[in-house]
């Protein structure tokens, strides 16, 4: 897949989040986004869609949030296929209520980072 397809497929996905409602809850938007049909075409490498998601989302010094980033790349994994999950997690050693979300596919945390040094509180997928 080219770049540019690449890059359009992120900023697709990302303004359809963005432009959700916000009366939808969450866990409903997470399910419908997990239920995306899978795409025919060329598979992408989780890793490569994790690092093709992140560059295309950080522009400059603006970065959406890890629940942006983290609902884009969720989305478009499971487009593809993959069994991904979303979590959503609080440090180890909370001190506020700061959440964090991040992508895990097997078991593996996909970023975006620091997911591992938070505890799940929510897992969807």
């Amino acid at each position: 897949m080219m770049k540019a397809q690449m890059l359009l497929r992120v900023w697709r996905c990302y303004l359809a989040i963005t432009l959700r409602d916000p009366r939808d809850p969450l866990p409903q938007f997470i399910a419908r986004l997990g239920r995306a049909p899978t795409r025919a075409g060329v598979r992408i490498p989780p890793l490569r869609m994790r690092r093709a998601v992140l560059r295309a989302l950080h522009i400059g010094p603006w970065r959406p949030t890890c629940l942006a980033n983290a609902l884009v790349l969720y989305r478009l994994l499971r487009e593809q296929g993959d069994s991904a999950e979303l979590v959503i997690g609080l440090p180890i050693e909370a001190l506020t209520h700061h959440a964090h979300a991040w992508v895990e596919l097997n078991g593996v945390d996909l970023g975006p980072f620091p997911g591992a040094h938070h505890a799940p509180l929510a897992r969807f997928g």
